[in-house]
């Protein structure tokens, strides 16, 4: 019996692989990807600068005299090369002995197809290498919004890029020995949020937490957490207070909350356990991500002297370099094929450069605390 893949594979058309991958878009379960939506873009470096031109108050002047200056440039630049991801997959022999029990199945009842074979080629590039791909993509974003910074050494290379959200804008880390932690009796949780919504001028966004994060904060009395709404993927807390020894939801707005659980996560190669995995989490322990509508209080050069609405709503977005595999362009490539010499197995192979791109990192706050055990 021959399972013959190469038929099968022809049969799709020339780059079929690659223009599967490069057509394929994250899922909606990626959230930091609706903070950093992915652009094609042409270039391999990754160049984001900003010039703004700030209004000041005019000054006093007296008569016949110079006009006094006004106005204030700001100038910020970032400038990356976009990091290059690959991966490469292979049909074991165990999962080719199933298929070919499925196959066998199917000639038996006369229903064998290069469909099938399609279909199978086709899922297992977009499960073993399209999908590792954006994994990653996800998980750099996060760390680019959730840390600040990319620090990431992997097969002997390392990525190591700086945001530059400003200090302010990490708070203080929380900790047991501080007892401030927010399992602790002096937690600083609702410190921090209102923190937060000052930094971010009152204009929050959204706010992100993984559950087990959570746990800590609902599960400790001393911060003072009702439950006021909850579905699948938010929940929304009430700090309440005690008055005249009664408890009563606060009424101060900075006091209410609604929280986006993040739980998603990505599994990586266990390299202590050769042909084992364990999973990372996008959204790490231990960290609330606070992120504001992005103002624009001064004119941009090329952007006219209304603002455009959209720009308002732009944190920043995922760089998609070309790709040399690709001909230079741009988007992820991959390639799916039988190697010469094992005729019977299906090599899958992807290749992406990118790089996430924060364009006004103010508008990002970060909150840090130790966990319970």
């Amino acid at each position: 019996m021959i399972l013959n893949f190469a038929e099968a594979l022809a049969a799709l058309g020339p780059n079929a692989a690659a223009r599967i991958a490069n057509g394929a878009r994250p899922p909606a379960n990626y959230l930091f990807n609706t903070f950093l939506p992915e652009r094609a873009m042409p270039d391999y470096t990754v160049r984001a600068a900003n010039m703004i031109v700030r209004s000041t108050m005019a000054g006093l002047v007296a008569m016949d005299s110079p006009y006094p200056p006004t106005g204030a440039v700001d100038i910020s630049t970032f400038f990356e090369q976009a990091a290059k991801l690959g991966a490469q997959s292979r049909l074991t022999e165990e999962a080719l002995r199933h298929l070919q029990n499925l196959v066998r199945n199917f000639q038996v009842s006369g229903t064998l197809s290069n469909d099938f074979l399609q279909r199978e080629a086709l899922n297992f590039l977009n499960k073993t290498v399209v999908q590792s791909l954006m994994d990653t993509s996800e998980w750099l974003r996060g760390q680019a919004l959730v840390n600040g910074a990319i620090s990431w050494t992997f097969n002997g290379m390392a990525l190591a890029v700086d945001y530059g959200i400003p200090t302010t804008h990490k708070l203080t880390t929380r900790t047991d020995s501080s007892n401030d932690a927010y399992f602790d009796s002096a937690s600083a949780f609702w410190a921090d949020v209102v923190a937060a919504r000052q930094l971010l001028k009152y204009n929050l966004r959204a706010a992100v937490l993984n559950s087990r994060t959570l746990d800590d904060i609902i599960g400790n009395s001393a911060n003072s957490v009702s439950i006021i709404g909850q579905n699948s993927g938010s929940i929304q807390l009430r700090r309440w207070k005690s008055v005249n020894g009664v408890n009563m939801p606060d009424d101060d707005v900075r006091y209410t909350v609604n929280f986006i659980i993040y739980d998603e996560e990505a599994e990586v190669l266990d390299t202590d356990n050769p042909g084992k995995t364990e999973t990372v989490k996008f959204m790490p322990d231990g960290k609330i991500l606070f992120v504001g509508n992005p103002g624009r209080a001064g004119y941009r050069v090329g952007s006219g002297s209304t603002d455009d609405p959209a720009d308002n709503l732009e944190l920043g977005y995922h760089h998609i370099a070309p790709t040399t595999e690709n001909g230079g362009n741009p988007g992820r490539w991959a390639r799916l094929y039988t190697p010469e010499a094992f005729p019977m197995q299906l090599q899958a192979e992807g290749v992406s450069n990118e790089l996430p791109v924060l364009l006004n990192p103010s508008a990002v706050v970060i909150a840090t605390t130790e966990l319970s055990s």
